[in-house]
């Protein structure tokens, strides 16, 4: 049994001094890392999305009203349901009101336009008087001063024929104003009764939108008529941590329950304000919609349910390494690069975005540089490092599927070698 003793005793002698070599030996010492798992880093575009659902919305609705100024009811020329476009008439106002009120402009029209006629014939006889004088002798007049008072008693001169034609001259100038005055009247009317020549062509209140008549009231209490258009939005509601991650313009796929069909859109409103009253002890929920890049061409699919991912951060070609390629020390990040010469690097590096498994590298490392996955237990910078061999990839094949670059960067690597 002494034997055994001996034997375990120096073995652990050996490895006791090996390991002390290994940390805290000098720098003539050089240690071979062997090297496992290993990788390159890649380029790629790195979408972080947040997952909700959603319900396909109309994007607009058109009310009609109907206006009892405007006429009486005819009735309607549509029903629920039926398809509609920009200009199809909806109902009717009945021409009934709208000629007797025409009517009404039209006679009043012939009542001034008589009165016209019959203020041209008086100013024409006023201007035959005032022509008339001038043909006969002018008379003048005296009068006397008061009595009682002695100054004045001197006579003045009156002449008829120019105090007659001054008063002439008078009422052809009230005339002529009350002439203008009827005329003013009839222009009035006349565009009164273009108004009601409009009304007569414009009986009918037609639809501004492509869509479907949702809803009619026959009782015609306002609006009578409710158009959705076919143009889709899609509703979904947002968690109060959710609605201070989104905002207008992030990106959205928009994918359908058992089907492979993805769609985008962009997130067009989010509502800061909750959807129901916030009460204590109970979660508020945020309304947002999507505007959809490419209308579908189906229009029937109100209410479809929806999967929706939301692009909260997006990095193009950016840098990646898997996860568990980075370490930490302290506030630093670091990983381990298998160098060119054989000698393994540990090199700083600037970690971004991380997803689930993949981590983005800012900077310290550059595309197709091989990393080190995991960190073997004795690993030491600045060592060399062998692989296991792959016999099975020491093929002509394999060396016939590297390209020209490749094979001029492995010649290189050997040659720069020590």
């Amino acid at each position: 049994m002494k034997w055994k003793l001996i034997i375990a005793l120096a073995i652990t002698i050996f490895l006791t001094v090996n390991i002390v070599l290994i940390f805290k030996g000098g720098g003539d010492i050089s240690r071979i890392n062997y090297i496992t798992k290993w990788t390159s880093v890649q380029e790629q575009d790195l979408l972080e999305t947040l997952p909700s659902a959603g319900v396909y919305i109309p994007k607009e609705e058109q009310h009609i009203y109907y206006d009892m100024n405007n006429g009486r009811f005819d009735g309607f020329l549509v029903e629920e349901g039926d398809a509609v476009e920009p200009g199809a008439e909806l109902f009717e106002y009945s021409p009934a009101d709208i000629n007797a009120t025409r009517a009404t402009f039209e006679a009043e029209i012939d009542r001034l336009r008589k009165e016209i006629t019959s203020i041209d014939q008086h100013i024409s006889d006023m201007k035959s008087m005032q022509t008339g004088l001038s043909t006969i002798p002018s008379r003048t007049t005296r009068t006397a001063a008061d009595n009682d008072d002695k100054d004045n008693e001197a006579a003045a001169a009156f002449n008829t024929n120019l105090y007659i034609s001054q008063s002439i001259e008078r009422d052809i100038k009230d005339k002529e104003w009350e002439k203008r005055k009827f005329e003013n009247e009839i222009a009035k009317y006349e565009d009164l009764k273009q108004t009601s020549d409009a009304n007569l062509m414009q009986l009918a209140v037609t639809s501004e939108l492509s869509g479907t008549i949702q809803d009619i009231k026959h009782e015609l209490t306002n609006p009578v008529i409710t158009i959705i258009s076919n143009e889709q939005l899609i509703e979904g509601n947002l968690t109060e941590d959710e609605v201070q991650q989104i905002i207008p313009g992030m990106k959205v796929f928009i994918t359908y329950a058992n089907s492979n069909t993805q769609i985008n859109g962009t997130v067009d409103k989010v509502f800061t304000y909750p959807n129901e009253k916030p009460e204590v002890g109970k979660d508020s929920t945020y309304r947002f919609t999507v505007q959809l890049d490419d209308q579908l061409e189906q229009a029937d699919i109100h209410g479809q349910h929806v999967d929706l991912k939301i692009v909260t951060n997006e990095v193009a070609q950016a840098l990646t390494i898997p996860a568990k390629a980075l370490k930490k020390k302290s506030d630093n990040y670091y990983s381990y690069i298998m160098g060119a010469g054989g000698l393994l690097e540990r090199r700083k590096v600037e970690p971004g975005l991380k997803l689930k498994q993949t981590q983005e590298v800012v900077t310290g490392l550059q595309h197709g540089e091989l990393v080190v996955m995991e960190r073997p237990l004795f690993i030491k910078a600045n060592q060399p490092y062998i692989t296991r061999m792959a016999p099975s990839k020491n093929s002509k094949s394999s060396y016939q599927e590297l390209t020209g670059e490749e094979i001029f960067k492995s010649i290189a690597k050997g040659f720069l070698a020590r």
